[in-house]
């Protein structure tokens, strides 16, 4: 099967009445399309990486107007063929040569393992625990494709040489969507398309299919040690990157439903063979759709954010919107890209969210898959001024959940911290925060503490309330028979007074009370 087959109807999307429905990728240019629909949430995400870089490989935008056009008048059905026609042989799935997101040898010297251990979440033992997987009947040639790339762009530590994806084990996927109800399918995978104006010169680079489709050419393996770095092949292959050697079993097949998205298939794909010491990505990568953290002294490369940070907190806001105040972290470039240029060109009735996906990673083992989608807000000031507003209120959170979290352990005499607290508070607060944001967002000058005052006072007063309510609530919703009130007493007003001196808090107060107290004067003079 080819990928790019018109008439492979691997994909389902869903529709505007909600319905879904089978179809090629070139179903992305209905207008009726606004989804794709996967049996898994990591197919899904995949999807979305691959249908994004490969609009990005077949026909980027020269710069923002063609872009801008593009958005608002998807290419024409023979367009797209056309632009995808020179990447037709990269992208079969089975085949005796160049196979999509396999290794160019057959591997034909090893053993065979089932197809079920291409699972990032299933393959490993320590989930055999919970998922106990009979001889599997096999995947279709869709699945497995699937789930290949899914492995390839997220690849964990596998063990001695199995190398890790270009953004490591379990990277963070961050992507713009669209908030208008009725945005295209297109629309929000072109949002996520670069020009090359806004990309590194690199990425202009006329090279061969094969520097930036890794599958295409013989393995750059690693045995020795030696890595592959931006030098040394197109910027493209960011979003193609290939660090497993895998080949998929064409030979044994099976017939019957596909144990993935249970149809029926002719030919279910059922073990593959791997090889360790595939291509070990080292140097200053930076993926598009991820943001990163960088060090301060330029000795190390920047670090891609893992998918632990996609978790459902606003705590995590500000490192995944906007660049911190000293560079040392930093947005995906779509977001960037979209902040610079995008936003401005588009006026769009509301700024699009961002979803924010990925697995949490202990080596080899998922823990979890994070999966969520955080408000944008079109900002009508100085940016970084923006920026350090936001980490002053992000501060005083932070130190509100700690200080309720120690003070219902200190209350209830236990060992540990309760997590769930924690969480209990980030959640409740949410909505204040983003309100707050909203506010702040429209503000042209945020320079002036004096405007910020009533608004860091309404934001201090919330996490006292909201941290009383939630101490009383973790503490003194016991008989009283199993308290130490004496205790109670104490962590109560230990609490209340952090939450006035802790040194974030006590910042924003002083603030509050000196202009507080020159209105007063002001109004009574």
């Amino acid at each position: 099967m080819n990928l790019l087959d018109q008439s492979n109807a691997w994909l389902s999307f869903r529709l505007q009445d909600g319905s879904v429905s089978k179809g090629s990728v070139y179903d992305i240019l209905m207008t009726d399309r606004i989804d794709i629909v996967s049996p898994r949430a990591d197919f899904r995400g995949a999807l979305y990486q691959f249908l994004i870089g490969l609009l990005q490989q077949a026909m980027p935008p020269a710069d923002i107007n063609t872009w801008h056009v593009l958005y608002t008048q998807p290419p024409t059905l023979d367009e797209l063929m056309q632009a995808f026609q020179p990447l037709l042989g990269a992208f079969e799935v089975l085949s005796d040569d160049a196979a999509f997101m396999q290794d160019w040898d057959q591997l034909a010297d090893v053993k065979p393992i089932g197809i079920e251990n291409l699972l990032i979440d299933l393959g490993s033992d320590s989930n055999l625990f919970f998922n106990k997987t009979s001889q599997w009947a096999g995947l279709c040639e869709g699945c497995a494709a699937q789930a290949l790339l899914t492995l390839q762009i997220n690849a964990p530590s596998g063990g001695v040489g199995h190398r890790v994806s270009l953004r490591g084990g379990g990277p963070l996927t961050t992507l713009l969507l669209p908030q208008e109800p009725n945005a295209s399918l297109w629309q929000k995978l072109w949002l996520n398309v670069i020009p090359t104006s806004s990309l590194p010169s690199e990425a202009a680079q006329e090279m061969p299919l094969a520097s930036s489709l890794p599958w295409m050419t013989p393995t750059r393996d690693s045995k020795q040690g030696n890595p592959t770095t931006p030098e040394d092949v197109h910027y493209l292959q960011a979003y193609w990157s290939m660090p497993r050697r895998i080949r998929l079993d064409k030979q044994n097949t099976n017939v019957g439903p596909c144990e993935i998205c249970g149809e029926h298939h002719e030919i279910l794909i059922s073990q593959y063979r791997t090889r360790n010491y595939g291509t070990n990505y080292a140097g200053a990568w930076q993926h598009p759709l991820t943001p990163y953290s960088f060090d301060a002294k330029n000795e190390k490369p920047p670090n891609p954010v893992k998918g632990k940070r996609g978790s459902s907190t606003y705590r995590q806001w500000l490192s995944l919107t906007l660049a911190s105040a000293d560079d040392a972290s930093k947005p995906a470039g779509v977001v960037q890209d979209y902040s610079r240029y995008k936003g401005r060109r588009l006026r769009l009735s509301a700024p699009p969210r961002l979803w924010c996906f990925g697995f949490e990673m202990d080596n080899m083992k998922a823990k979890c898959w994070y999966d969520t989608a955080l408000p944008l807000f079109d900002i009508a000031g100085d940016e970084r001024q923006f920026g350090n507003v936001v980490s002053a209120l992000l501060d005083v959170a932070t130190e509100a959940a700690k200080q309720l979290s120690e003070q219902v352990k200190q209350a209830r005499n236990a060992s540990a911290r309760e997590p769930m607290i924690e969480l209990d508070f980030w959640q409740q607060s949410e909505a204040g925060f983003y309100a707050l944001l909203d506010i702040l967002a429209a503000m042209p000058d945020l320079s002036d503490e004096e405007l910020l005052a009533p608004l860091y006072c309404k934001w201090l007063l919330t996490l006292k309330k909201l941290c009383e309510r939630l101490f009383e609530q973790w503490v003194l919703d016991v008989p009283i028979e199993e308290m130490d009130m004496q205790r109670v007493i104490k962590a109560k007003a230990d609490l209340s007074k952090w939450l006035r001196l802790a040194k974030p808090m006590k910042k924003l107060w002083d603030i509050v009370n000196t202009y507080q107290k020159e209105n007063h004067a002001t109004a009574t003079e």
